[in-house]
């Protein structure tokens, strides 16, 4: 009798346990199908709209543009502190242990601390464009401020986005930076240009942006809180203030390296070169990010399994599900970086403009370091999300520096290509050097092919 009752309730675990197994895959794969279908539409998005802005503004308007928008990109990293990628974990973490108050506190003190920062940069930066008035064109002192005003709204709609993802609303999250806000500015340009001509200024175009922010942030937050009230209730907010804000602090280190990373070459060419030549690379990186498409999405997707599973011990299908996602990744990547490099100039010469077919060489370059990254698989939010940030950080900030160093040796020299090759080769050593980070503090092989010689 009693040896029955073992075997039932061995059986009944283990149908238990491939239940919540093939839910929990069953979820990866729609979430997954959506994020890629988002990443897709957002992609489109952005394509159409740079295509009309560098047609209607033209390699100079659009260079001033781009500057402006690489700035704000930059000034995000002390907008946010850190808080969107910690709030994304905390969430995560508080909802799969139902801790609703602690899940309340982390919210409530993100959009705070946000907020507040990023009104205080906000400001400072206003001021000092104020200043150095005199030393730049109009059209650039515009553009610059209207860019400071929409500061803090981008900064808040990239926090709740996250909270969105945490609570398992990760296509309602990623559609509110991905989906409504380029719809939004897509719309308005759109319309302003046709019926406007006379308004065909980047500054313009960066009005739009402000709009298109503040309207996304309404949204985000009315949808929020109706999730709130869905799940969580009328928990009463616990706070960790101290333990959150030295775990932000990483992070923000984190966020400031792959901006510096991801928008270096597009501000000292604009710094050492003409705008014309920041229209055209801009192009040329704008390009390049299609490799990284299956990346981006799989990590919206699969940030806050990691951080379920690494919490549950459970390294066997962490590894598994870090495998199957680094395979995607890798396919997705290699036929477009094949497209870019042989035919590059042709297309970019088609779809912008003939202005733009420059940007072939710095096209095929960004695009091989977008395939190397993508062949390491999700390396560093790997690490981030299992309680490694500071490691992460390090090694972001280490390459940081020599990509400004890089850039400031060749961009005077090569120009676009040079900044091209500065951005590759630091992407590629980053990639490396956190995959053997991955490899020997989790024992987790990120890559597609698992190369344990690394």
């Amino acid at each position: 009798m009693y040896n029955c009752q073992q075997r039932d309730t061995r059986w009944y675990q283990r149908l238990r346990g491939m239940t919540v197994g093939d839910s929990l895959r069953a979820r990866l794969i729609r979430a997954g199908f959506g994020s890629a279908g988002l990443q897709a539409v957002n992609r489109i998005l952005l394509l159409i709209l740079a295509i009309i802005l560098a047609r209607v503004l033209g390699a100079e308007g659009y260079g001033i543009y781009a500057f402006a928008f690489a700035i704000m990109r930059l000034l995000m990293v002390g907008a946010e502190a850190g808080m969107p990628a910690l709030l994304m974990r905390e969430i995560a973490t508080s909802h799969g242990r139902e801790q609703w108050g602690l899940l309340r506190g982390a919210l409530r003190r993100a959009g705070q601390f946000v907020t507040l920062v990023a009104t205080v940069i906000s400001l400072i930066g206003l001021g000092i464009l104020w200043w150095l008035s005199e030393r730049f064109e109009p059209a650039v002192v515009q553009t610059i401020g209207l860019m400071l005003l929409a500061l803090p709204a981008a900064a808040m709609v990239r926090t709740l986005a996250a909270a969105l993802q945490g609570l398992h609303r990760v296509i309602i999250g990623q559609s509110l930076d991905m989906l409504w806000r380029p719809l939004l500015v897509l719309l308005f340009v759109s319309i302003m240009f046709l019926m406007w001509p006379e308004w065909r200024q980047p500054q313009s175009a960066m009005a739009v942006q402000v709009v298109a922010l503040f309207l996304v942030l309404m949204l985000g937050a009315l949808l929020l809180w109706r999730i709130l009230m869905l799940q969580v209730g009328n928990a009463r907010p616990e706070f960790r203030t101290r333990e959150w804000l030295k775990s932000a602090l990483p992070f923000t280190l984190i966020g400031g390296a792959a901006i510096i990373n991801n928008h270096t070459d597009v501000i000292m060419l604009g710094w050492l070169r003409s705008a014309e030549e920041v229209g055209i690379y801009r192009v040329a990186v704008q390009g390049a990010t299609l490799v990284a498409f299956g990346l981006q999405a799989a990590n919206a997707v699969i940030a806050p399994q990691f951080a379920r599973l690494h919490a549950r011990g459970d390294m066997a299908r962490l590894q598994s599900l870090v495998t199957q996602s680094a395979r995607v990744i890798l396919l997705v990547a290699l036929p477009v970086t094949l497209a870019f490099m042989l035919a590059g100039g042709a297309i970019v010469g088609w779809v912008f403009g003939d202005e733009f077919a420059a940007a072939h060489l710095s096209l095929a370059i960004l695009a091989l370091g977008q395939l190397i990254n993508a062949a390491f698989g999700s390396v560093a939010l790997l690490l981030n999300m299992t309680g490694h940030e500071s490691v992460s950080a390090h090694i972001l900030w280490q390459t940081a520096v020599l990509n400004i160093v890089l850039n400031g040796l060749l961009i005077p020299f090569y120009g676009m290509s040079g900044a091209a090759v500065a951005t590759a080769l630091s992407l590629a050593l980053w990639n490396f050097m956190l995959y053997r980070q991955v490899r020997n503090r989790l024992g987790l092989i990120s890559t597609a092919l698992r190369f344990k010689s690394l």
